[in-house]
């Protein structure tokens, strides 16, 4: 007869999450425009930063999560911070190059990746002001 399965952690760094959603990102960024429902030019521009912001706020808020509750990685974890912010502003300016490369009608613009530094570092300082409900 086998041992019982230890009990599943309740601590799960669940790493699926952020992967998960920076694929999303990828996807919906680099999806050619011609396949973009149009809007207003006014309406775009607010509604674009606002979007980005919140984009890479839940990439940061989903992988800061993640690497903290990682037991892989030690350094991982003690620099979690750190190292969340500069992949995701470093995925933020990636996107923001492939786009400027392609020529499907999508236009890189560095403003954009303003909005995404300015939503990795509300993601950050939201997770760091709420560390002690997750950690």
């Amino acid at each position: 007869m086998s041992a019982p399965a230890p009990p599943p952690s309740r601590r799960r760094a669940l790493v699926v999450l952020p992967l998960a959603w920076a694929a999303l990102v990828f996807l919906l960024t680099l999806t050619p425009s011609q396949e973009m429902p149009r809007t207003p030019h006014w309406e775009l521009l607010a509604f674009d930063t606002a979007a980005h912001a919140f984009v890479f706020l839940v990439q940061a808020a989903l992988a800061v999560f993640s690497a903290r509750r990682q037991s892989w990685f030690p350094r991982l974890k003690v620099r979690a911070f750190r190292f969340v912010l500069l992949v995701t502003v470093g995925m933020g300016a990636f996107i923001e190059v492939v786009q400027m490369q392609m020529d499907l009608g999508r236009h890189g613009e560095w403003s954009d990746l303003l909005s995404d530094t300015l939503g990795v570092g509300a993601g950050l300082l939201l997770m760091w002001l709420t560390r002690r409900f997750w950690q």
